[in-house]
């Protein structure tokens, strides 16, 4: 059940303002374009970073590549911060976020074109260094409205 107050959610909050501002300046300092793209880098070498770790946890445990496992293996404590549906039907999975402690912290600071380059490069990043060969789509994200929820489908291939 979802817990706004969950400790674990505002620790990742107060991380998510921290990259927030540091993606801000990156991007008023070197500018848009080169800023996102070093931005976008630096997510998806710390997504790539994370997934190879809870990949290789999974099959250290000698466990199979699921998408179940790799929620069990999460390098998160067991939390309630987030408000999300996931449903896993054969070799894909679709993930509803309502409320995230990311697009939280982003929509906080009035950041979100920042945090917008954060969540379209982590879920991918981790998905394909915990299962390979994916394909990976984002049919909404936070940014499309006020209220709006993220949506992932994640199909290994």
């Amino acid at each position: 059940m979802f817990n706004p107050n969950d400790p674990v959610g505002k620790a990742t909050e107060m991380a998510a303002k921290l990259f927030a501002l540091i993606a801000d300046e990156v991007l008023r300092n070197c500018g848009e374009e080169e800023g996102s793209q070093i931005v976008r880098k630096a997510v998806r070498r710390y997504g790539l970073m994370r997934g190879e770790a809870i990949r290789a946890n999974i099959l250290a445990d000698g466990k199979e590549l699921t998408f179940e496992n790799a929620e069990a293996y999460s390098d998160y404590p067991p939390n309630q911060a987030w408000d999300c549906e996931s449903q896993v039907e054969g070799n894909c999975l679709r993930e509803v976020n309502r409320v995230c402690p990311f697009s939280t912290a982003f929509r906080a600071l009035g950041l979100e074109q920042i945090g917008k380059l954060y969540c379209e490069e982590i879920d991918l990043a981790l998905n394909q260094a915990i299962f390979g060969n994916i394909r990976f789509e984002r049919p909404r994200l936070f940014t499309d409205g006020p209220d709006a929820p993220c949506e992932m489908i994640v199909t290994k291939l």
